[in-house]
């Protein structure tokens, strides 16, 4: 189902293709389900939270924390695995990383015996093997099948996204209906990773390009700190994965549902789910567009916003779904932007240093929940969102100016 996914918003398939052609489908697929499995374990704690603030008898700051805390993970991983996966191949990345997720899952299940200390760690290692597959994984898609930057940008995404969404509904659903909600979850998830490891460790490519194994290290992307990544990119990545949960985490706990740990499963499936349908949106508008998509992005995050403000208002759960449709739409329209910015901006030999700088950005989002966590209970929803509705808005204008400026200069040159 998930391959299908992957192929069918990308491109035709011609029905003559070459033996080479049909392996490096099936090879870039192997690694997209690989990203698949490793997003499905790291997002799969966001319906948990309810259950943990029972099982557990935690406070919504200290479930807030572990859900974020595993960025603390993630972005190390990242800064250092980027750069490391241009001079030792995505490879070399990739197969530790299945290993590490595992690892994460196992540890989360001691738990039961352990709970806070062995959930904290548990998501710190969870956050280690997401920032290993987010360093190299988009990276090898596009160098197993060289397609135009829009293209890989949304395949690496969806391939993401379809993580982040299935993840949560599965976990919701067993941890809502079935026993021991803090065990099952994460006995799907390792016997998911048992399924689609073989596949994805055994893909072709994934080596160090010619020369590059010899090549000074490069742990940081001088394209990063250009004025179009800065503004056209870094300005507005933490909305990106901010909008997003602040749909899933956030949202669910306003309203009242007589099943919180499921509705929360649902409304974390439908954020992302709706991130990974509005991607191919992108490819258009930029293409036919003045508007760069990242502006679409941060108008669709203001709508979000205000929608967010009407279930503080109302606190109903059905006023929770156009939120978070809006936020989705968000999410997926700024990631799949950002990433295809980094790959036209990147030289080749700091692909990987650029990519991981940009996704660590858009994870400082993260912390969205905890902040709301805090600030909700001194200051209300209502003023949290209003205030997050004007930020999101008065980004436009210096991201569209820097924006138009670099479209200049590409059709200038």
């Amino acid at each position: 189902m998930l391959a299908g996914l992957l192929l069918l918003p990308h491109c035709s398939i011609p029905t003559d293709e070459s033996p080479q052609e049909a392996t490096v489908i099936r090879d870039w697929i192997r690694v997209a389900l690989g990203m698949f499995a490793v997003a499905f374990g790291a997002n799969l704690f966001a319906p948990l939270l309810p259950a943990y603030r029972i099982t557990d008898a935690l406070n919504q700051s200290q479930v807030t924390f572990l859900f974020a805390i595993y960025v603390a993970g993630l972005i190390p991983a990242l800064l250092i695995c980027g750069p490391l996966s241009d001079r030792l191949g995505r490879r070399a990345i990739i197969r530790p990383a299945l290993i590490t997720s595992v690892v994460g899952s196992a540890v989360l299940l001691t738990g039961i015996w352990f709970h806070f200390p062995s959930l904290l760690v548990g998501r710190l290692i969870i956050g280690i093997s997401m920032g290993m597959v987010m360093a190299a994984g988009a990276s090898w898609i596009k160098e197993i099948a060289p397609v135009a930057p829009q293209i890989s940008a949304r395949r690496a995404t969806v391939a993401l996204s379809a993580g982040f969404s299935l993840g949560p509904l599965a976990s919701g659903l067993v941890a809502e209906f079935a026993p021991r909600p803090d065990v099952i979850p994460y006995l799907v998830h390792l016997a998911l990773l048992l399924f689609i490891a073989p596949p994805t460790w055994n893909a072709s490519g994934g080596l160090p390009a010619a020369g590059h194994s010899d090549s000074p290290q490069r742990f940081f992307s001088s394209a990063t700190l250009s004025p179009r990544f800065l503004w056209a990119v870094a300005a507005w990545a933490p909305w990106v994965f901010g909008a997003a949960c602040t749909s899933f985490v956030v949202l669910p706990t306003i309203a009242e549902s007589r099943y919180p740990i499921a509705f929360a499963g649902l409304i974390a499936c439908l954020t992302m789910g709706t991130g990974v349908l509005v991607q191919p949106l992108v490819t258009r508008i930029s293409s036919s567009s003045f508007i760069p998509p990242a502006i679409f992005g941060l108008g669709l995050t203001t709508v979000g916003m205000l929608l967010s403000l009407i279930v503080a208002l109302t606190q109903n759960v059905w006023s929770v779904f156009p939120a978070a449709l809006a936020l989705g739409a968000a999410y997926g329209v700024m990631m799949v932007s950002g990433l295809r910015e980094v790959q036209i901006i990147a030289p080749p030999a700091e692909l990987g240093a650029a990519t991981a700088i940009y996704y660590s950005l858009t994870y400082v989002g993260f912390f969205a929940p905890f902040v709301i966590s805090f600030a909700a209970p001194k200051f209300g929803f209502v003023p949290v969102f209003i205030f997050g509705a004007i930020v999101a808005l008065v980004s436009t204008y210096p991201v569209a100016k820097v924006a138009q400026s670099a479209v200049r200069s590409d059709g200038a040159s």
